[in-house]
């Protein structure tokens, strides 16, 4: 009997082994996700944009307003008609020292810590300028304001010396 019993165990793994079932595969491990899938979903962060260069000074952006090319950093605030009116967080020096090399003019007002420059062209408009109102003031918690108004054109063609004359002094009667 002990010389049946090998033979009896490597029958019986025979049968077992000439089963029709399919052997079961080992279960498998989760398919890697897609990478282009998985960096589609995933939030992009927002990019960075720098708004001072090296020597700390403002970098021009690829925004201009009535030919004025304005800073990176400005948002806007308002705009109606002629009037544009910004914000920024930026020191006024900063401000005044990027806008103020831009503009062309004899009247420039000291305002606090700010400057309104008055009836300004801007530097390199070289074909029909528009005039500008620009002013620039501190409003304060690192905040400045930035106000661009654009001014009327003058007239195609002014009116004669001698009518410009008339009526200014009817208005000066009128004061009377």
């Amino acid at each position: 009997m002990s010389k049946l019993r090998p033979l009896l165990l490597a029958s019986s793994l025979l049968v077992v082994s000439c089963r029709s079932e399919p052997a079961k595969s080992p279960p498998s491990a989760p398919a890697a996700p897609d990478p282009v899938a998985t960096e589609e979903a995933l939030p992009k962060p927002e990019e960075i944009v720098y708004i001072y260069d090296a020597n700390g000074a403002l970098i021009p952006s690829d925004d201009f307003v009535v030919g004025v090319r304005l800073p990176r950093g400005l948002e806007v605030f308002r705009e109606e008609g002629g009037v544009h009116v910004y914000r920024i967080r930026a020191p006024i020096g900063k401000v005044l020292s990027y806008f103020g090399p831009m503009l062309i003019t004899g009247k420039v007002e000291r305002q606090g810590k700010g400057a309104v420059y008055r009836t300004a062209s801007i530097r390199g408009a070289e074909v029909s300028p528009t005039k500008v109102d620009v002013s620039i003031l501190d409003i304060g918690n690192g905040l400045t304001r930035v106000s661009i108004t654009e001014l009327p054109p003058p007239p195609a063609y002014p009116p004669p010396k001698t009518e410009t004359l008339q009526r200014a002094q009817r208005d000066f009667k009128r004061l009377d």
